[in-house]
């Protein structure tokens, strides 16, 4: 062997070590020292996109997989990850070609028989997903989110109890499985005849998911530290008792003190690198179990005062189906909900494009006065919600002198309840702040990722059709009710910087976008 491929085994090893490593840069500069040397080598262009992929550069991946795959076309794992590029795009067709081709090279691949159920399942094609998963099953029958997925459209096909049983499957093979876990509360949460049950399910999946917390790559946002040291603050300084809280604050305070560099200008730097010391005094906090406990309400916990029967009436004779209902929670509620999500430590979900946290119905956000406001939506407004199922709910929580609100999207369901819960006075905006609905829904052979996650699509779309936009106002205990196939986006937001000032809002969703 001449020194030339002794020098290229040489760097692909190291590039290799260092991909493992999480130490991206270093290792693509590696896999395209090689490819400056032979342009076709297969190991470093397909680890090159896997790389890709990591690193959230879909377009440069498709590239890099395509050319893997004029190289080798029979390869397995070039078509999977083909597979998922095209359905992180949208493109579900060609995802199920290349999960298709990935089986029918390797028949025993397991993630490329879920993966193509997943895809199934979006495309409504529920008995080819079903088989799918049954088939990760048969393959491999310690596997767990094989179970879980199953579970899913067992529900779906009308089987709960077949559900649960998959759900509870999973959990057995592995046991701090938080997805399975964040199902079972699901399926309680659906039904709204054990409130205890849904809520306890849920708490268990929040306290899976603090007991598995860790850095990612050794890396925190800088908008998921600033408000988890804010809230630290505010639980020590009403002398809520929370483990760690202390030394969490003096370890978050000096990264934000010597790390938060500023570049090009006033652009803060979005992720903070950490080292180990670091990562030991925060992560304790991050595991520590707390949620506040709401006290009981025995009265309505939807405004008493309202004739709701009128409500319901507006709604239905509203030319467009959007309409929004002041004082909407009664005092006691609203003040237990906000205090309930000035204190939980649920706000896990972080959604890095916008920079705002969510919490979420089936992980920890959750209470009787959650359950309730439910329960009576349905009693009060039964032609409204009665018919349905309680899909989900959750709340965001954002930062506007660090990102924005929610980009423009349409949801799954068929009703939607909207409602806020930071006061007015914490506002810089009185006229903006709220929430754009325009009356339309997405084609019907646009897939859930294509309404969610293409934004000059969509609004060419609402141009074309002529869709009209109600702009509702930001208002303290406003809620906003509309048909939740109908795309919608968070105006522009300038609340004041703080932690208790932060825009909260809370969304209900009732019923499937594709029942009849």
């Amino acid at each position: 062997m001449n020194k030339k491929n002794i020098t290229v085994e040489e760097t692909y090893a190291s590039a290799v070590e260092n991909h493992k490593k999480n130490n991206f840069k270093i290792a693509e500069e590696l896999y395209k020292k090689i490819l400056k040397i032979y342009p076709k080598h297969f190991d470093s262009i397909f680890l090159l996109g896997t790389l890709a992929v990591q690193s959230g550069k879909i377009d440069i991946a498709e590239k890099l997989f395509q050319k893997a795959i004029q190289i080798n076309p029979n390869h397995a794992n070039v078509n999977y990850n083909l597979g998922i590029i095209f359905k992180k795009k949208g493109e579900n067709k060609k995802a199920v070609t290349h999960y298709q081709k990935a089986i029918k090279i390797n028949p025993n691949f397991v993630e490329a028989h879920n993966n193509l159920g997943v895809v199934f399942r979006e495309l409504r094609e529920l008995q080819k997903a079903k088989n799918c998963y049954e088939k990760t099953i048969e393959i491999q029958p310690n596997y767990p989110r094989g179970y879980s997925n199953l579970g899913n459209i067992l529900g779906e096909l009308g089987e709960s109890e077949k559900s649960l049983r998959c759900y509870k499957k999973a959990l057995e093979i592995r046991s701090n499985y938080v997805e399975a876990q964040q199902n079972i509360a699901n399926f309680y949460i659906r039904k709204l005849d054990n409130t205890e049950k849904a809520i306890s399910e849920s708490y268990k999946a929040l306290k899976m998911h603090h007991d598995t917390s860790k850095f990612l790559n050794q890396r925190i946002s800088l908008y998921r530290l600033k408000h988890d040291i804010q809230q630290a603050e505010y639980l020590s300084s009403k002398n809520y008792m929370v483990n760690e809280a202390k030394l969490f604050q003096v370890t978050g305070n000096k990264i934000l003190k010597h790390k938060v560099n500023k570049e090009d200008g006033n652009k803060l730097n979005p992720t903070i690198l950490l080292n180990d010391d670091e990562i030991k005094s925060l992560l304790p906090y991050y595991k520590t179990h707390y949620i506040y406990q709401t006290k009981k309400i025995s009265s309505d916990c939807i405004n008493p005062e309202k004739n709701w029967q009128d409500v319901e009436e507006q709604y239905f004779n509203s030319p467009n189906q959007i309409i929004y209902i002041d004082n909407f929670l009664s005092d006691k509620a609203l003040k237990e909900l906000r205090e309930f999500c000035l204190r939980s430590k649920i706000w896990n979900e972080e959604y890095k494009s916008n920079k705002y946290l969510g919490a979420f119905s089936d992980k920890g956000f959750i209470s009787q006065i959650h359950l309730q406001i439910a329960i009576e939506l349905r009693q009060k407004l039964p032609k409204l919600f009665g018919p349905y199922a309680l899909t989900k709910f959750w709340a965001f929580k954002y930062d506007s002198t660090l990102g924005k609100g929610i980009n423009i999207h349409a949801d799954f369901a068929k009703h939607n309840l909207n409602f806020w819960i930071t006061p007015d006075e914490y506002n810089n905006d009185k006229n903006g702040g709220g929430l754009k609905v325009y009356d339309a829904i997405p084609p019907k052979d646009w897939t859930f990722q294509k309404y969610n996650s293409n934004p000059e699509e969509i609004y060419k779309f609402l141009n074309d059709s002529g869709a009209k936009c109600t702009n509702v106002h930001y208002k303290f205990n406003r809620a906003v009710l509309f048909n939740s196939e109908y795309f919608h986006e968070t105006d522009k937001i300038n609340f004041k910087d703080g932690y208790e000032t932060r825009r909260i809002n809370i969304t209900y969703l009732f019923g499937d976008r594709h029942e009849k």
